[in-house]
């Protein structure tokens, strides 16, 4: 399935999982296609709530996050801004019937580093969740098309004027480095792919990264290669 750049596509693991779903047959239906990837049924948490969501991250490690939009208590992408800001190595995956414009990029905003539909059928939700364990970030396919059409439509025309696109909105020029860095971000490499094709340090790109992310005031990679887009920086 298509993919979005996202923090730091590392491989991660799908077990231990903690499946965030109020609908008891959704619930059962993930466990399977969980299972049918090898998941051990003991190693997979189940709530239905955002506060019960935050109790058992609070109490417990998990390799990945399941999560719907609508829950009772509150949305989806309240819970992934949480983790995000207290439990940032846990990463969360949106499986929902949930797919407006709004909705979506709230989501990729907050830190989630897929969105899925749950119309898919059970095969295509085990590849997609499969590809999270060699560093994937799934996006649904008709997901996948309304970005692109969001980013052809807010990217600025080729021939527009230099002194329109340099509006006060503008973000801070960047380095050469930093431009090269953010097109290697924008084709999905993670860290340590770009340190090694760039021949520097880990270290020395994440440094690039978080002045990319001030100058362009943004706080993940998604954003990054949207403003990007949206500034005429990227091709």
């Amino acid at each position: 399935m298509p993919s979005l750049p996202v923090e730091d596509a590392e491989p991660v693991s799908l077990s231990p999982t903690l499946i965030v779903e109020d609908d008891p047959a959704m619930q059962e239906r993930l466990r399977h296609v969980l299972s049918t990837l090898g998941c051990d049924r003991n190693r997979i948490s189940v709530t239905d709530s955002v506060a019960g969501a935050r109790q058992l991250l609070e109490g417990h490690g998990y390799g990945v996050v399941l999560v719907d939009i609508g829950l009772p208590d509150g949305s989806g992408v309240e819970l992934i801004g949480w983790l995000q800001a207290n439990r940032p190595a846990i990463p969360a995956v949106v499986i929902s019937a949930w797919r407006t414009e709004e909705i979506i990029f709230a989501a990729l905003r907050a830190g989630a580093i897929g969105y899925l539909l749950k119309e898919r059928d059970d095969v295509e939700l085990g590849i997609a969740l499969r590809s999270i364990e060699q560093g994937g970030a799934p996006i649904d396919p008709s997901i996948a098309r309304h970005i692109l059409a969001w980013l052809s439509s807010h990217q600025a025309p080729a021939d527009a004027p230099a002194q329109a696109q340099s509006s006060a909105e503008a973000p801070a020029a960047l380095t050469p480095r930093e431009r090269k860095i953010l097109e290697l971000v924008s084709q999905g490499l993670s860290n340590r792919d770009m340190a090694e094709s760039l021949s520097i340090s880990k270290l020395t790109v994440e440094c690039h990264t978080k002045n990319i992310y001030r100058k362009l005031a943004v706080s993940s990679r998604t954003e990054a290669v949207f403003e990007a887009r949206r500034h005429g920086l990227l091709r």
